[in-house]
Order: C-alpha cells, then structure tokens, then sequence
C-alpha cells in the first residue's frame, strides 16, 4: 500500500458508502486519517437526521456533503451540531416543525453560506410565529450564491391572507436560477424582492396556485423582468399580459381560477396567448372546472390557437368530480387544433360523454404533428376498448400517433362475455389499479421520435 499514490487510495475510498467504514480506515494508519478526511471522499454522501447513528461524527469531521436533511426541532446535540459545523453542504434540505425553530433553522442556512458550498435550498415551514418565519425569510433572501431555493410555508390560512412579511435585507448578486414559493399576502414581499434581486439569471419559477392572486398586481412586471425565464408556473395574475414581451418563456403551466372576479385577469391571460409565439407548452388547470361556455377561462382555449401558434404540447385539466361527464372543453379543442400546426402532444383531462372523441377528432390534416394524446377510459374494459374499431382507424389513418390510456380498472374486466378477454393477448394488461398504457401501431424497431420508456407505464404495440 506505500507504493500506491494518492490519487488511487482515493479512489478505492470514493467506493465506500458507509461512513463508519470511512472513519474505520482513520485507525489504520495517519496517511489514511488523512485522505479519509479529504473532501472527494464526501462530496457524493448526504446526511439525514433520521439516521442518527453517525450524524455528530459526520458533523465534526466530513469536510463536505452532497445534500443534508434536517428536521427542526432535532433531537438532542443534533440541533446545535447542526448551527455550528464546519462541513459545507451543496443541498440543504430543512423541515421546520413549530413556532420556536424558525431561528434555529436560519442559524443553520447562515453558517452554511459562510461553509462556501451551499447553492440549493428546500425549506418546509410549519409555524404560527409571524415574527420568526418573517425573520427566516429575510435570510433566505440575503443569502448568496444559492441557484435553487424552495420554500413551503405552511402557516394558518389566516396569516396567509392578512399579514405582510416585510423584506428588510441587502441586496444580494443574481444568482438564482429556480425558485419555488406560494405567493400568497404574506410571501409577496419576499417573492417580488427575489423576483428583482434575482432577475438576472431566474430561468424556472413556480408560484404556486393561491386563490387570491387577482389582487397581487406588482408581480406580473417583476416577472417581464426576468430576461432568461423559460418555465412559470403560477396563477393567472395582474399584467400577464405583458409577458409576451418575455421572448425566452418557452413553458407556461396556469391555475386558472373561474370564480367571476378573476375575469378582467383571465383577460390579460388571453391577450398573452394570443400573442406569445414562443410558447413551447401550455398547461391549463382549472379551478373549479367550468361549466358553461360563458365561464372564466372557457375562452383560453381558443386565444391560444388564434395567433401563430407554435406550442407542441397542451394540457388542459378540467375535472370536476361531482358534475359527471363534464366535456364542456372537447369543441373549443377540436376546434383549435387546424390552428396549432406544431402541436405534438395533447392531453385533455375532463370527463367526456365518449372517451373515443377526442381521438375521431385527430387526422393528418387536423393536425399534422401530433404524436401522442391522452385518452381517459373511466368505465369498460380497456382490453376490449383496444380492439375495438375506433383505435384501429386511429392509429391507420395516424401511423405516428401514440395514444396514452389512462384505465381506471384493471386491463382486462375478466368477464365471461367480454371476446376480447377471452383472447390470449396482451396480458400486459392484467394490472391492478389505475394504470397507464402506450398504444402505438408503428414498427418496434422503427425509430421513433417518442421516447419509449419503461418506467410505471406499459407499451402495448397494435400491428394493423
């Protein structure tokens, strides 16, 4: 072993996964000790507080994490352990649980921002102390060099909606590439001053769905700010509209709240589709589902496909589960899609009178595209629904086309009447439980610009 250079010793060391194993090679003899100790041992280890057999000696002694998860209050030593190592964590991962922790956990984010590695922060608050969580918020805005930061704040919906948390922090240099946070009375200040601070270099931005963002009306500018966005998740808020300015916003996922006084909103939200060509994606999540034509919302559909469309993917959920069948979206879609010429995938969410419709709708000159789209079969047998005619004609008439089935039951209903069933055939099917199958027609050997992978989901090939 004396002959061997450090550079291979490391390596053999890289190959531990336990950390007692690499503190056991500490007793072997001092250039062990040391090389143990070197941070390309520890850079790919993470720590959890759930696992308490080695959290103190890993505190003490690693030089550095991959990621550390930390729930707040932590038992025993661990707490203050935390606050005071010197092991610098790329990922910090904090749950804080109750009023008096929020201190606690910014004590740990400050001295990990001084450790120099941190870049990522995913922080869980579940607290009613305003003042603390106010206090913790300022420091997750002032903290340096972070390129992820997630926040769920969890305080009583009353706080929510009624209290300010007031930024009072200096600025800090753009940094941040992802950031994830509900915005809501109480995070708007902390949300727009990361909006600003940051617009530099925000690529993703996720909002979260709040009933109550009519009223924010300083966000929506913020957010044209950011030069380099590509992805915003969020509801429809205040001066959407003025995002078409945002050449670089290529994903675009909305909550879309019916409720009437969301109307002048959704109106801004229109003139954006209708005028945002560099739309890749557009996702629509309505809240409540609508249920008449004259609805907020129901005209999203068509201001998308009134312009020159170039969106590949629409996601449209409008799912109530207390009306029924609920296709009060399938004609606006249909009748969109000769105005979507670019449209590859199409997933329509809401309960249609006959799942076969959406798919006697496609055709090459409909949409010329399109390579997958979702079907719902609520009731039957999927078995017997793929042998059925619809799907055959499909899939003729659309070679390229895959069709997504989502089957509420098992595959095949084992029914004594059912031929299809009776036939020895995809016993791919038999699963339990809601299951998602692939129905495509084309070779399996062709090479298909549709990633066939195999993960929860069955591909089931229909050769015609």
């Amino acid at each position: 072993m004396e002959m061997l250079p450090d550079d291979v010793l490391l390596m053999v060391l890289e190959e531990l996964y336990e950390e007692a194993d690499i503190f056991a090679c500490r007793l072997v003899c001092k250039r062990l000790a040391a090389l143990a100790l070197h941070p390309a041992v520890w850079r790919n280890f993470y720590l959890s507080c759930f696992e308490t057999h080695c959290v103190c000696p890993v505190l003490r002694l690693a030089p550095c994490l991959a990621d550390m998860y930390i729930k707040l209050p932590a038992n025993g030593c661990h707490q203050w352990a935390f606050a005071s190592t010197r092991c610098a964590v790329k990922s910090l991962w904090i749950f804080v649980d109750g009023s008096s922790n929020a201190a606690h956990a910014a004590a740990i984010i400050c001295k990990q921002e001084i450790n120099g590695r941190l870049t990522d922060v995913h922080i869980e608050i579940r607290s009613e102390a305003v003042a603390e969580v106010t206090m913790l918020l300022g420091m997750l805005a002032s903290t340096s060099r972070l390129e992820m930061l997630r926040v769920e704040a969890y305080l009583p919906e009353h706080l929510l909606s009624t209290t300010t948390a007031p930024m009072v922090t200096a600025a800090v240099a753009s940094s941040l590439r992802d950031f994830t946070c509900r915005l809501s009375a109480f995070t708007e200040p902390f949300v727009n001053f990361i909006l600003s601070e940051h617009a530099a270099t925000l690529e993703v931005v996720d909002l979260d769905p709040s009933p109550s963002s009519w009223m924010f009306t300083s966000t929506a500018p913020l957010l044209v700010g950011a030069t380099n966005l590509s992805k915003l998740t969020c509801c429809c808020l205040p001066g959407m509209e003025a995002l078409t300015a945002c050449k670089s916003l290529k994903v675009l996922e909305l909550t879309v709240y019916t409720e009437s006084l969301n109307r002048p909103v959704v109106a801004g939200v229109a003139t954006l589709l209708r005028g945002a060509e560099q739309l890749r994606e557009v996702s629509l999540q309505y809240e409540p589902a609508v249920r008449r034509v004259t609805d907020v919302g129901a005209e999203l559909v068509l201001a998308l496909a009134s312009g020159r469309s170039r969106v590949e993917t629409v996601i449209i959920q409008n799912y109530a589960s207390d009306c029924g069948a609920n296709s009060l979206l399938y004609r606006p879609v249909v009748s969109a899609l000769p105005s979507l010429p670019a449209l590859r995938h199409l997933s329509l969410i809401e309960f249609l009178d006959n799942p076969d419709q959406i798919l006697l709708a496609i055709s090459p000159d409909v949409a010329p595209a399109l390579q997958q789209v979702e079907v719902n079969l609520r009731e039957g047998c999927a078995h017997s629904w793929i042998h059925g005619d619809t799907v055959k004609s499909v899939l003729t008439v659309n070679p390229s086309l895959h069709i997504h089935l989502w089957a509420s039951n098992s595959g095949f209903c084992e029914a004594a009447h059912c031929q299809s069933c009776q036939l020895d055939c995809h016993a791919e099917l038999r699963a339990v439980g809601w299951f998602f199958h692939w129905l495509f027609s084309h070779p399996p050997t062709y090479k298909c610009p549709v990633k066939h992978t195999v993960r929860f989901e069955h591909w089931v090939h229909l050769p015609l």
